[in-house]
């Protein structure tokens, strides 16, 4: 199976259209506090004109009801990736569209892992690593092996450090539904269209084995 790719912290159509020409079958615009937050107008504007078969996906940490409703209703392609403690109750209308961030701590198990999963069974599932207070694109790296059982028992989206050197280990070891990437595309700060390139060859390589 194919491993799909997501690029995060797109902030102008330019980076959304190269993330595009570079492979990602997703493309990640930040609305909750980050450096790479955009408005969620702009968010909409950028990805209406995504390609077709290129998903936009809006990240929020602990959104209102109200934000919810209303980035839903803003791109009705996107997908909803939630980052913070939300209630499953509150994301069930939207539960084709969500993707529900659990977080990966040295000091997780698999028990607590699973039960988190089963917490959001209606949603789809990205992991990312759990770094202090912060919600993800840390750059920073979990355990895989701790984590392999639930991401080959469902479709799982993988993130936490990624880069183009370490990809392909880590779609070896787990074999994810999909891989997501915010700094290990970035230079300075910036999108990297090489680095881009790197990584999906590093995943098409992947896949391979």
């Amino acid at each position: 199976m194919r491993t799909r790719i997501k690029f995060c912290g797109v902030t102008s159509q330019a980076d959304a259209e190269l993330a595009a020409a570079c492979g990602a079958d997703a493309i990640g615009f930040i609305l909750a506090p980050s450096p790479r937050r955009i408005p969620l107008e702009d968010a909409a504007a950028i990805a209406a004109a995504l390609p077709p078969f290129v998903t936009p996906t809006f990240v929020l940490v602990d959104p209102s009801a109200e934000l919810i409703a209303e980035a839903a209703a803003a791109s009705p392609s996107a997908l909803l990736q939630c980052a913070g403690d939300e209630d499953p109750a509150m994301l069930k209308p939207y539960a084709e569209r969500v993707v529900k961030v659990i977080h990966v701590g040295a000091d997780s198990d698999r028990a607590s892992l699973s039960a988190a999963c089963n917490r959001y069974r209606d949603f789809h599932v990205l992991l990312d690593t759990k770094s202090g207070d912060a919600r993800g694109g840390t750059g920073s790296q979990f355990s895989w092996e701790q984590v392999v059982e639930i991401v080959r028992h469902r479709p799982t989206i993988v993130a936490g450090g990624l880069t183009p050197e370490n990809v392909g280990a880590a779609i070896r070891t787990m074999r994810p539904y999909a891989v997501d990437v915010r700094s290990g595309i970035e230079r300075n700060g910036r999108k990297d269209e090489a680095l881009m390139r790197a990584f999906q060859a590093a995943v098409i390589d992947a896949d391979r084995t």
